[in-house]
């Protein structure tokens, strides 16, 4: 028998105290052999926080905001928009929580289900399905401990925690208190949070850039076009003056919407969007499951998934040519103008875009393709700039899914200059959406960068 060298046995070996132990588990007794950086004490998390128990017997009378958690460390939120009154909660027996504690879905903290609660759910209530916690100042800063549940490991160790069936995993709350975290001194958790607010408020002047280039490019097609922007803030009137040359359509549901903007002082013709369109074509999905339609695809099948940026360069799936052939699909080529017609996202946006290869298209989008005399970015420019006033006219109301009337979107009319005009203003929103995309750029580098660093400065990840 051939006998493992000393030196190697030993990797596989670790000598763990019993009184260390939070639960029999591999997961648990190996939680604390992360890469920590040297000097920095090991406590467990139940040292830190401490539970919070502040019970709530709701009224019937009375309303409450109600909690829910996102997935992913996306933060804590208010369930619903409204408030809820005592009598149609179901439980009532409730612990209430405040600004500033740790709270975590003992179903859903595998997932990242936890965070910190912000300000405007102070007073929230929350069942026993979610545990909320006091931070411990005298150890750990709170913000510095937002920052740690915000690492990858943190969720491991939420992961570790929960037992059950995959699809009903809770935390052990026990287990989950044993398990040990890297705690600086103070001065040094300071200096840390320093440091990554420094990126943090870096990004956020970013952003703040990138947003006043949204509001500058809107003001200047306005101020090209002659569309003026309304104010809409004031309260609906019972009776409205309309002047008849304003009616586009006789419906009282077009006649009721209140519209953002004004084109009647437009600098050029207003010319409907069926005189400017050669084709307006839309597609399907083909059978998901034929697998000869997607196994092996190389034929980009774009959805609304993938309208998230002004140009379309690939699709998150891709179809066979015997989905083309068999579901009679067009290929549309580089250069073709895409808007989503149906989905969720047309609640407050309206997403154009424009192809840099050719693709397929799903039922939710159409595609487009103009008369020669229209720039193409001129006419995608204009929708997105002006979106809220299509959403406004051309939104189907009372449907179970948001979505655009084809034939109200065709009867739209546009301001059209002539070329020369369209190409100038082109040139213009060009430059501002690439310093807008350099911004945005920059911001993501810069969060990046700082949970990077904060991570560094904790973990051996170098």
């Amino acid at each position: 028998m051939k006998h493992m060298p000393t030196e190697t046995a030993f990797k596989y070996l670790n000598e763990v105290r019993f009184t260390a132990l939070s639960n029999w588990s591999v997961g648990a007794i190996l939680s604390d052999k992360v890469l920590y950086k040297d000097g920095f004490k090991l406590e467990p998390i139940g040292n830190l926080i401490i539970r919070n128990r502040e019970k709530e017997i709701l009224e019937d009378d009375k309303a409450y905001k109600q909690v829910t958690i996102k997935l992913y460390g996306k933060g804590v939120v208010q369930r619903g928009d409204e408030l809820i009154f005592g009598k149609d909660i179901g439980t009532k027996n409730q612990f209430r929580i405040s600004v500033g504690q740790f709270i975590m879905s003992k179903i859903d903290a595998r997932n990242g289900a936890f965070g910190i609660v912000p300000p405007e759910l102070e007073g929230a209530i929350t069942t026993q399905d979610f545990l909320s916690y006091n931070i411990n100042t005298e150890k750990i800063l709170p913000e510095f401990f937002n920052l740690i549940t915000g690492t990858k490991h943190f969720a491991e160790l939420c992961q570790k925690a929960s037992s059950g069936t995959t699809g009903r995993q809770r935390v052990d709350e026990k287990a989950f208190l044993g398990f040990r975290i890297p705690v600086p001194t103070k001065d040094i958790q300071d200096k840390i949070i320093r440091s990554f607010n420094v990126k943090i408020r870096k990004a956020e002047l970013a952003k703040m850039e990138a947003d006043t280039l949204l509001e500058i490019i809107e003001k200047e097609m306005c101020e090209f076009t002659g569309i003026k922007k309304l104010d809409t803030s004031e309260s609906s009137d019972r009776f409205r003056i309309l002047q008849y040359k304003n009616f586009n359509k006789w419906s009282v549901n077009y006649l009721k919407r209140k519209s953002s903007y004004s084109l009647s002082n437009a600098k050029f013709p207003l010319v409907s969007i069926k005189e400017l369109v050669k084709s307006f074509e839309g597609g399907s999905t083909p059978s998901k499951i034929r697998k000869e339609y997607w196994l092996g695809g190389t034929i980009n099948w774009v959805s609304p998934k993938d309208m998230k940026t002004l140009n379309i360069s690939n699709s998150i799936d891709l179809i066979t040519s015997d989905a083309v052939n068999k579901n009679k699909l067009t290929i549309h080529p580089q250069g073709t103008i895409l808007a989503v017609f149906r989905s969720g996202i047309l609640q407050h946006s309206f997403p154009v875009s424009i192809t840099t290869i050719p693709v397929t298209i799903n039922q939710d989008l159409k595609a487009m393709d103009l008369q020669p005399h229209v720039d193409k970015m001129y006419f995608v420019y204009f929708l997105r700039v002006f979106q809220k006033l299509i959403l406004e006219e051309c939104s189907k109301t009372g449907v179970t899914v948001e979505s655009i009337n084809s034939h109200e979107f065709l009867d739209f009319k546009i301001v059209l200059p002539p070329q020369e005009g369209q190409n100038q203003i082109v040139k213009r929103i060009s430059e501002l959406i690439t310093k807008k995309v350099d911004l945005e750029s920059l911001e993501q580098s810069l969060y990046s960068e700082a949970q990077n660093e904060f991570e560094s400065a904790i973990f051996n990840i170098d």
